[in-house]
């Protein structure tokens, strides 16, 4: 222990609960963050215990005080520490009853529109685009070719090795900490298609579904169209508002954990553990859409709600719309492990994606491509996000609020006007840029606020019009 560090920091830790770095491939914060999460999950951390402060850690480790910082900044977001203004981070309290937050070993994985006249947009903010000028155009013109040298001539409904679900299982479980299986993973022509057919394996077994509010409205839709009483709970800074789920009695319960769209709010580990116990509770399968997951820009992705799953609740479901390319139509669900809803007689209705396609996207991930492409979209991504945020700050702070999530392709903005939402639409609209209303969003018109709120989708904006973009949309509001 170096002399010039808070002499009560072996008091306030212990030795044992110092981290320890090693000179391995894996980054020295997520260390620290691996090495309080454990401490904190098998309770060697209790309650209420103070970590030591970044500066004093960071002097003690030999380390720069940005690492721990991130390491922290990661746990705070996840919900294992809160920080306790003027007196510093605490452990959270996490309810481990009827709960075994156990590590799975990777072997597990393996195995087996306003009406009215519109000027013509020029930016149009009011769809999730991504930035199509950034896309690996010569790589997948590569993979598509070698896909064409082993093409089928046959159907392929029923083939045995599907390279896609290979590739798919080892990148879920790297990534997103997902326990996939090729058997268990289904590949659909996007989330509405596999939304479709949950919503249709599901109806003889199920009838009532709470969704967050507001929400993605076509899951809400699809299974009202399907017969399902759909209960609506509002959604709180911290994710679907835990007091009012808890009293509810469902068989489905649906999700954006990691991201909740269109708010961008993220549920923290305390809070998810409470759910995951709801739905075993109440023998309810969780539909978790992990939408925009990749992109998170200060602190790494947050796990997903199915690697914490150890009931076999969770219905997991990814996509490579917001990633890749929408237009590419290629999502995934992961079902449980002993799922008792009938559907293998209903598997072939999920075979809608091109084989073509399927082999390409398979050897697009296996020659590395695809992970590139990630890391390269996501600093792109951050610059945006971050020009976003720039621009907002400069403009007076009583007239836009903005949720401030870093992460996803969009930005909540909620306007302090007396304009209505069809105005400020409008009025946007005529400087050229479309925005999205977050009306449709709501089913419970009580739990929309006051003020009018749109949807900035910054995912196509050219980096270089974002702060003109963010002006022109002030100065249609407030003139």
């Amino acid at each position: 222990m170096h002399p010039s560090v808070d002499a009560d920091f072996n008091n306030l830790m212990g030795a044992d609960m110092i981290p320890t770095i090693h000179h391995t491939d894996k980054l020295l914060y997520e260390q620290i963050y691996d090495f309080y999460k454990e401490a904190i999950l098998q309770k060697r951390l209790k309650h209420d215990t103070r970590l030591p402060s970044y500066r004093v850690l960071a002097k003690e480790l030999g380390i720069g005080n940005n690492t721990v910082l991130k390491a922290y900044e990661q746990l705070l977001l996840e919900g294992y520490i809160t920080n306790i203004p003027r007196k510093g981070l605490y452990v959270t309290r996490i309810d481990h009853k009827d709960w075994q937050l156990q590590p799975v070993k990777r072997g597990a994985a393996h195995s087996a529109n306003t009406s009215g006249k519109k000027a013509k947009s020029r930016f149009n903010t009011a769809t999730h685009l991504v930035d199509e000028h950034h896309f690996p155009i010569r790589q997948w013109r590569k993979c598509s070719n070698w896909a064409l040298d082993r093409i089928s001539f046959q159907y392929e409904e029923y083939e045995a090795d599907d390279p896609l679900k290979e590739q798919l299982v080892h990148y879920l479980y790297q990534y997103r900490g997902v326990q996939a299986t090729t058997d268990r993973l289904l590949v659909g022509s996007g989330a509405n298609a596999i939304f479709f057919w949950l919503a249709f394996i599901l109806r003889n077994t199920c009838s009532k579904v709470v969704m967050e509010d507001p929400c993605y409205p076509r899951p809400r839709i699809l299974f009202e169209e399907f017969g399902y009483n759909v209960k609506p709970v509002r959604v709180k800074e911290d994710g679907i508002d835990l007091t009012q789920l808890l009293t509810e009695k469902a068989d489905l319960l649906y999700l954006t954990p990691s991201h909740q769209y269109p708010t961008g709010a993220a549920i923290p580990v305390s809070n998810r553990i409470q759910i995951l116990n709801w739905a075993k509770k109440n023998q309810a399968y969780i539909i978790e859409d992990d939408f925009d997951c990749e992109f998170r820009y200060k602190t790494r992705l947050m796990p997903s709600l199915q690697g914490l799953d150890r009931d076999n609740r969770v219905i997991y479901i990814g996509t490579f719309s917001n990633a890749l390319m929408p237009s590419l139509r290629v999502a995934y669900v992961v079902l449980p492990e002993n799922f008792s809803v009938p559907y293998t007689a209903y598997r072939y209705l999920t075979n809608t994606v091109p084989y073509l396609t399927r082999q390409t996207l398979a050897l697009f991930m296996e020659h590395g491509f695809w992970e590139r492409h990630l890391k390269k979209m996501r600093l792109l991504y951050k610059k945006k996000y971050d020009t976003c945020v720039s621009a907002l700050r400069k403009l007076p702070k009583t007239r836009i609020h903005a949720n401030h999530t870093p992460s996803g392709l969009n930005i909540l903005l909620r306007i302090d006007t007396r304009l209505s939402e069809r105005e400020v639409i409008q009025r946007a609209q005529l400087t050229g840029i479309t925005v999205t209303p977050v009306t449709n969003f709501y089913s419970n018109q009580q739990n929309r606020p006051r003020h009018p709120e749109v949807l900035l989708e910054f995912g196509s904006l050219p980096l270089e019009e974002i702060s003109g973009v963010m002006h022109k949309l002030y100065h249609a509001w407030f003139g």
